[in-house]
């Protein structure tokens, strides 16, 4: 499994994963995207969006359901990518019970009240956050 950014991605790997989740992303994915690639396709992607210059929400992270079992690696590199992009703190929603268990045992705490400018708080589900160090 190997994790990089849109950028590094080969054009016909994109165009493929787009097309079978075309519905789900259609053109969301930006060269600041990162994908998940298993096996010599790309499986899954995810965005760390910028809040402030320290501060990132990761959004829109998706596995394909083949693939579910990786999403603890997947999460653990999300941090290895932050401490090298010196990143200080990462927040997720989440709407799933058993993420928010795994978001847990990653050592995210639960926020109650989360407001970042330009971005609605969502009303289901659970923000995390992370105190990259």
């Amino acid at each position: 499994m190997q994790i990089y950014q849109v950028k590094e991605a080969k054009i016909e790997l994109i165009e493929d994963f787009i097309h079978k989740n075309e519905r789900l992303f259609g053109k969301k994915l930006t060269e600041e995207s990162y994908v998940v690639e298993v096996d010599g396709s790309i499986e899954g992607c995810f965005n760390l969006e910028m809040v402030d210059k320290s501060t990132y929400w990761l959004k829109q992270l998706y596995l394909n359901k083949e693939h579910v079992q990786k999403l603890f690696v997947v999460f653990e590199s999300v941090l290895v990518i932050s401490r090298k992009n010196d990143i200080k703190c990462v927040y997720v929603h989440n709407q799933s019970p058993v993420v928010d268990i795994l978001l847990e045992s990653l050592q995210f705490k639960r926020e109650s009240d989360v407001t970042f400018k330009n971005i609605n708080s969502e009303k289901t589900g659970n923000w995390w956050a992370y105190q990259v160090s």
